[in-house]
């Protein structure tokens, strides 16, 4: 990973290049910001760019035996914790336990977006977190020096999800670590981060990329026309993760889009049998389109609700989606709007578990007629 592989964040670029070409690396850091926003990636840059044979023009290599070992997520002086759920009976114990669905993850989400790990180790209704065994592993690695290389790094993802116990643990040896060790904290929340914790960090806060880098980014990879990925780039909020889920299907949400109108109509007009007929034809899509079908009448539930609170800054619709919404919106209101997205979450948890789909959006659609005429509390 390259630092110029990654959209926006110059100053965070910056800031780190000069840690590892000052020599005055600091014994933890914590990169802080909302999800999807590149914070592993430029993690992974400066740990590669610190472990680099033959750094070039402040980026890594990329050739050398370290940047090989750091692409293939194998190098020895880079140790990875990250949140689990336990489970004795297949022997998961600790992030070790993992690590093949952690190298997935890196590999095929590299902008970390947290709901896409719950997906890769089917966490259910289990909270992942990150457990005392973790951080034993970690004061027993901190003892034996480095491989390799004149750093060895800890990369703890997402320290908010830290038991007690295991953030207890880990006070002494990130305040006062071996030589040459240096911890790596990625959060998405800063503020549940005990503070204990972040106070023995220094901290980078990254900001949301600026909606013209992710237009460049998505028409580079995913060659798009100018229209479409200026929209992608509105409607991903700044999150490079949204951006990739928002591009690579950027057909779907305007076949979404129309498909939602069409069960909100004849849901308000009370058509039972149309409703019937738009179900049986949505269950052909497959579990996992159905399932971003689904996603996205949460969000549309939302930005209607949004919409009709009137306060357009923190809504991310289409013009089409906002045509429609200026008389749809007044139908989701306070009385109505939570008990809507909680009946499309509990059916996409249903379809997730190989439900069939045929009921379970049929349902649905007939819980959501008397919850658009319910009147507004």
């Amino acid at each position: 990973m390259k630092f110029s592989d990654i959209p926006g964040h110059s100053n965070i670029k910056t800031s780190l290049r000069n840690l590892v070409d000052s020599s005055n690396m600091p014994h933890a850091i914590m990169l802080c910001g909302v999800s999807g926003i590149g914070k592993m990636c430029i993690a992974r840059a400066f740990m590669q760019y610190a472990h680099c044979l033959s750094p070039r023009n402040g980026e890594p290599c990329g050739e050398c035996p370290s940047c090989r070992q750091h692409l293939s997520f194998n190098h020895p002086d880079v140790h990875f914790i990250y949140p689990i759920v336990k489970n004795k009976a297949q022997k998961i114990e600790s992030s070790e336990d993992r690590i093949e669905s952690w190298k997935r993850m890196l590999s095929e989400y590299p902008w970390m977006p947290q709901e896409k790990w719950q997906e890769i180790i089917d966490s259910g209704n289990s909270q992942p977190l990150i457990y005392v065994n973790d951080a034993d592993n970690i004061v027993r690695a901190d003892a034996y020096s480095s491989f390799t290389s004149k750093y060895k790094f800890f990369v703890i993802w997402l320290p908010e999800k830290l038991q007690p116990a295991a953030a207890n643990k880990l006070l002494k040896v990130i305040e006062e670590p071996t030589e040459g060790t240096v911890f790596v904290l990625v959060s998405n929340n800063e503020s549940e981060v005990l503070p204990t914790i972040s106070s023995r960090t220094r901290r980078f806060n990254m900001q949301p990329v600026d909606q013209s880098l992710i237009s460049q980014y998505v028409t580079e990879k995913y060659q798009l026309d100018a229209q479409t990925a200026e929209t992608v780039a509105r409607l991903s909020g700044g999150r490079i993760s949204k951006a990739d889920e928002l591009a690579s299907h950027s057909g779907e949400r305007e076949e979404f889009s129309i498909l939602f109108q069409d069960i909100m109509r004849a849901a308000y007009a009370k058509k039972p049998a149309k409703l019937r007929e738009i179900g049986d034809s949505a269950s052909g899509m497959g579990r996992e389109k159905l399932r971003r079908f689904l996603s996205y009448m949460t969000q549309m539930a939302r930005e209607n609700f949004i919409y009709n609170i009137r306060i357009p800054d923190l809504s991310s619709m289409t013009r089409e989606e906002e045509a429609f919404s200026q008389r749809f919106s007044p139908f989701i209101h306070h009385g109505n709007v939570e008990e809507i997205v909680n009946r499309i979450e509990e059916a996409s948890t249903h379809i997730e578990r190989n439900g069939n789909s045929k009921l379970i959006l049929f349902s649905l659609f007939l819980y959501i007629i008397p919850l658009l005429h319910r009147k507004a509390t």
